[in-house]
């Protein structure tokens, strides 16, 4: 299924060779990538951060797409349940997380351009950044052999960085897509390079059609999370 909801920005949707695992896609041409500035919450040297769910966004009408971003970890907290955010997480000359080490990240370089970070280019890193969990596609080739399957949000782009993909994968128990099945269905879609996001129950896609706003998984989800990717007019 592809339906158009901007010119040169479309709604895909599939399912797996067994018709049973759905995902879909936010796939754009001459639009750009945002992070969101996520809510601090305490001090911000303990990481804890608090963001609104996805929907609040599209108060802007140039927004078109939101996916969720960094992975984090739960935190009980008086007010709600803030998250720590895990992996390198960098926003208008903020950094609220240092580089683990362990993940990838996502860049966003001063010309609005793209760029997968591994953890040793993370520590000189002076633009936007996100963490992700791994990068699942370089250069055309699907990486990272980890047979777990599981709900995946995922970002891809081509080498221009002229197309952009917001991808959800639909899983759970042992159901979805592993990072290799992840990026080798990015591929597909028109994607050379791409990285894995949040997953697990917080795997998100929200959009703007005509008027209303549609979500992937459909089940109303207000779960905090740290920060979202923004795709933008």
């Amino acid at each position: 299924m592809v339906r158009e909801i901007a010119p040169g920005t479309e709604i895909l949707a599939g399912r797996d060779e067994n018709g049973k695992v759905e995902w879909m896609a936010a796939r754009s041409t001459g639009c750009s990538l945002s992070i969101s500035t996520a809510l601090p919450v305490g001090g911000m040297d303990e990481g804890y951060v608090l963001s609104r769910h996805g929907s609040e966004y599209f108060r802007n009408p140039e927004v078109l797409a939101v996916l969720t971003a960094s992975p984090h970890t739960p935190i009980r907290f008086r007010s709600g349940f803030p998250q720590s955010i895990r992996g390198f997480y960098r926003v208008d000359g903020i950094t609220s997380s240092m580089p683990d080490g362990r993940h990838d990240a996502l860049g966003v370089n001063k010309n609005g351009r793209l760029e997968l970070l591994s953890p040793g280019e993370q520590e000189e890193w002076d633009y936007d950044s996100a963490g992700g969990f791994y990068t699942i596609l370089s250069e055309g080739l699907a990486l990272n052999p980890v047979p777990v399957r599981d709900a995946v949000s995922a970002l891809g782009w081509s080498d221009d960085g002229a197309v952009i993909i917001l991808l959800v994968i639909r899983g759970r128990d042992g159901r979805g897509y592993s990072y290799k099945e992840a990026g080798n269905l990015l591929s597909s879609l028109g994607a050379r390079e791409g990285i894995a996001m949040d997953g697990g129950g917080s795997a998100r896609l929200v959009w703007r059609e005509k008027k209303s706003l549609h979500s992937f998984p459909v089940t109303p989800l207000y779960r905090a999370v740290p920060n979202h990717l923004i795709l933008i007019k």
